[in-house]
């Protein structure tokens, strides 16, 4: 007999085994066990075997491909599950997803029975696999149902069962069905880097000629019963020991309680399979023969024998079992077979007196796993999730990567160690639609990432993880919001593809450097609201708010007539201001007062600033809205309608402006000390560290000044701006808040959101004002937590390592959740700080920079608990202002400069 093949019974019988299954079934009604996945492949309702009472289900959920039938109402299966198939038509390679527990072995059995299911009358011929190792090449006739097993270890927690198309006719399966083998002892020659292919289980001489499986085999092992004439039966209905210990190669009572004896007092049984070699040259096999003695010997019998056969070395001796005992002849090592068949024989041992009787026996052939390189576990299942998540209809079926033969479409792998990595993805033209998925950031090892010509849309999500990514291809999408700062840390990437877009906001200038000078070849065309620079986008936030028809002509007039409206801007500010104070309480104090342009700050003619600045010579720094020199700030009216209206001693003063023909320009206090960021950074030649307690008040007048902005001030104002470039330093250690030219006035109470343009500089924005476009104070917070951290740690926002560039909140909180404080603190400290102060300006720093607006606190309760952190420090020396006494600036004489801003 071949291996797994079953001819159909006649119509009689099988209604007679329909019937005595029938009752049986009563009594087990649709049994589960636990690690059991019984699928009928095709059938589209759950339903319970009658022979096995097991539950087999539709296998509609571990399939997406493949069309299902019946076959024809002459033909009869030998099992329910062979009334139905699924076939493939389309697609090379189809597979079946089994879930299963990792690092735990599994038996795993197809059947296909073609029973001339498409009229063709041709039987198909095509490969099964495992994962990405071949199985078994299936070429069966058409009316046997044949069975096919493979005992295999779960190196994850799903297999793959696919059909290959080798183009001999459409590939197609009945069932489909998972075993768990229990525990992990048994069957040890299965293991991670070899499977086992079943090619006999056989139930020697049985009483009854039918197949045993589960219930009676609790791992639903088929044992196909095997009778020769030259063999008779022994039976007991007595209980057999099986095991002393561990059973390694268990088998059912069932099998152990009939046995085949050699005839007329024999002394060898011999016992021959063919196996073809198929075009292999041998076969690595191994054996397991089930034996007990079910006779209760007299004293003067004695039963003993050895197993051989043309295997070069696969038994071991072993002391014979007593009465109702088992025992097993095994193969310790895996044999060579060059044999187109497989024979073995029992012999009686030397003084015995009874011959050899077998129960059962098992023999496999071992498939080495090592050759093949599988793609990593978490990408499999990463591309499976792109899969389901835009509903792709691209054949994907099996392991992305290999065999390289069935590699899915768009994509490209790379082999390193013992997995296989995904280094491109192509899905242009795939019908792709909603946003981009976040899971495109777990393929680490991406190089290349190609999703043009889809219909995606909402914002490019941060894919800053993806340090190997050379190609990044967003074109002709609808993808909107602003151009990602991300792009600008990938270190390795070379094209930069975002045409045909609604994509605005500015084009980080990082960005535009690294296309001009670093070779990155970006394409932005199609995205009529983008903007290069502040002015554009601050141009263009302002026309999109004007009906479109007069766009055109609104720009022209106001290139005409700028200086027009500048001067009508202040006088109006002007009469306002009159008409404020004329009308406004005495008694509100809280209120600000409001201070105009022109009866309390100076005029300035342009050649007044030209002579002041020598032409312009120096420039120290550049603002929101323009260049900052020693002197001015070319630009429009927007600093000088709130530097007039607000009065702090924490903010920077407006001292005059200058409004001659188009000149416009501001005129405000020069902070002698410097920004915050030249001190930290040592950019000040002969500048000393700043002591811990002198931080904390640095932090807490900065805070003082955006609370005043943030509450003070009616209407509210939100800097957007908020950096240590910005914190301005006098000689005697004052702080003050500079360069108000991103600021937006709230009408409305500054925690509500208003819609606007991104603006800012990067390291120091608010991340969901930069993915919403909605500003609030919270976003100024934002920016002041990362300006707390440079002042703990002495670290710039941005820290550049090896090629990344990398935000400083991403180093600090590793060392932070690990309470290693002294590896946070500024170094240059030397340990001279308070650690209770530390750990609370810490906190407060991490509360600040929390992910969503509605975690962080308000100004006012930053400024409450950085007073906190004062309190835990010392008067010795750290409350002294008197720190910048080596500090060599040039004031040079009564001129009125601007501040020292970037």
């Amino acid at each position: 007999m071949s291996r797994g093949v079953e001819y159909s019974t006649s119509t009689t019988l099988q209604a007679l085994l329909v019937f005595l299954a029938f009752l049986f079934v009563v009594a087990v009604d649709g049994q589960k066990p636990e690690g059991f996945i019984s699928i009928d492949c095709g059938q589209e309702k759950s339903y319970n075997d009658t022979v096995t009472g097991l539950s087999y289900v539709s296998d509609s959920d571990f399939i997406d491909t493949g069309e299902n039938h019946k076959i024809p109402t002459n033909m009869n299966a030998t099992n329910q599950q062979g009334y139905h198939l699924r076939s493939f038509p389309n697609g090379t390679r189809n597979c079946y997803r089994l879930p299963v527990v990792k690092d735990k072995k599994y038996l795993i059995r197809a059947s296909f029975f073609y029973a001339n299911y498409d009229g063709l009358n041709q039987t198909p011929q095509f490969d099964l696999y495992l994962d990405v190792n071949l199985w078994e090449s299936i070429n069966s006739e058409a009316t046997i149902h044949y069975f096919t097993e493979i005992l295999a270890y779960a190196s994850r927690n799903w297999m793959f069962v696919c059909v290959v198309d080798t183009g001999s006719g459409v590939p197609f399966i009945s069932s489909l069905e998972s075993r768990q083998l229990g525990d992990n002892f048994l069957y040890p020659l299965v293991m991670s880097n070899q499977s086992s292919v079943l090619f006999q289980r056989r139930n020697i001489q049985p009483i009854k000629d039918e197949i045993l499986r589960y219930p009676i085999d609790e791992y639903d092992r088929r044992w196909r019963p095997y009778t020769s004439d030259s063999l008779e039966t022994l039976s007991t209905t007595k209980k057999i020991s099986m095991c002393k210990a561990r059973c390694i190669y268990p088998a059912p009572l069932d099998v152990f309680q009939t046995c085949g004896v050699s005839a007329a007092n024999g002394s060898t049984i011999n016992i021959t399979f063919q196996w073809p070699l198929n075009n292999k040259k041998s076969r690595k096999v191994y054996m397991v023969i089930y034996y007990a003695e079910i006779q209760n010997l007299a004293s003067d019998q004695s039963r003993n024998f050895s197993a051989f056969g043309n295997l070069d070395y696969w038994t071991e001796n072993q002391a014979y079992p007593g009465y109702l005992h088992s025992g097993i002849y095994r193969s310790v090592n895996i044999g060579t077979l060059n044999d187109p068949f497989v024979t073995f024989i029992l012999r009686t041992a030397n003084g015995t007196t009874l011959p050899p009787i077998i129960s059962g026996i098992e023999v496999y052939e071992v498939h080495d796993l090592t050759a093949l390189i599988s793609t990593k576990d978490e990408e499999v299942e990463d591309m499976l999730e792109l899969k389901e998540f835009y509903k792709l209809t691209k054949n994907w079926q099996g392991d992305p990567c290999v065999p390289k033969d069935y590699v899915w479409e768009g994509v490209e792998c790379s082999s390193e160690n013992l997995n296989s990595s995904i280094i491109s993805l192509n899905l242009s033209f795939s019908g792709l639609s909603g946003g981009i998925a976040e899971t495109f950031k777990n393929f680490k090892l991406l190089k290349s990432l190609i999703l043009s010509n889809n219909m995606l849309s909402g914002k490019i999500p941060y894919l800053e993880v993806l340090k190997n990514l050379q190609t990044l291809d967003l074109s002709n999408n609808n993808l909107n919001g602003n151009i990602p700062y991300f792009l600008m840390d990938l270190p390795k990437l070379n094209v930069l593809n975002l045409s045909g877009n609604n994509l605005s906001g500015l084009v980080p200038e990082m960005l535009q450097q690294k296309a001009n000078d670093e070779g990155l070849q970006m394409d932005l065309k199609g995205n009529p609201y983008l903007c290069f620079n502040s002015e554009e986008c601050e141009a263009s936030s302002s026309s999109s708010s004007n009906s479109s028809s007069n766009t055109k002509i609104i720009i022209i007039i106001v290139a005409v007539v700028c200086s027009v409206i500048a001067a009508a801007i202040v006088t109006i500010l002007f009469v306002a201001w009159k008409v404020r104070r004329r009308n406004s309480n005495p008694n509100n104090s809280s209120l600000l007062e409001v201070s105009p342009i022109g009866p309390t700050n100076k005029k300035f003619t342009y050649h007044d600033l030209v002579t002041m600045t020598n032409n312009f010579d120096k420039r120290i720094g550049k603002g929101g809205i323009g260049h900052v020199f020693h002197g001015i700030d070319l630009r429009n009216g927007s600093q000088a309608n709130l530097l007039t209206r607000i009065h702090h001693k924490n903010l920077v003063s407006l001292v005059g402006y200058c409004i001659d023909k188009d000149h416009l320009a501001l005129v405000y206090e020069y902070m002698e000390g410097g920004s915050l960021k030249d001190h930290l950074s040592g950019h000040l030649s002969n500048s000393k560290t700043i002591s811990w307690g002198n931080r904390m008040r640095i932090a807490l007048e900065a805070a003082q000044g955006l609370e005043y902005m943030h509450r003070g001030c009616k209407p509210a104002i939100v800097h957007r701006d908020v950096k240590s470039d910005n914190i301005l330093l006098s000689r005697d250690f004052e702080v003050k808040i500079a360069d108000f030219g991103l600021s937006k006035i709230f009408e409305k109470d500054p925690n509500s959101c208003m819609s606007t343009i991104v603006m800012g500089t990067f390291g120091y924005i608010d991340p969901e004002y930069y993915d919403t476009q909605m500003l609030n104070e919270k976003s100024d917070v934002y920016s002041f937590g990362v300006v707390l951290l440079e002042l703990i740690t002495g670290q710039p926002a941005i820290i550049h390592q090896m090629d990344e560039r990398i935000h400083l909140a991403r180093l600090v909180e590793p060392k932070f959740e690990m309470g290693e404080i002294d590896k946070i603190v500024d170094p240059k400290l030397n340990n001279d700080f308070d650690t209770n102060s530390a750990w609370k300006a810490l906190e407060v720093a991490f509360q600040c920079i929390l992910p969503t607006s509605i975690q962080r606190p308000l100004m006012f309760d930053v400024v409450k608990q950085l007073k906190e952190c004062l309190e835990f420090e010392t008067p010795q020396g750290s409350r002294s202002r008197d720190i910048f006494q080596s500090i060599d600036i040039d004031h040079g004489s009564d001129s009125i400069t601007a501040p020292y801003a970037r």
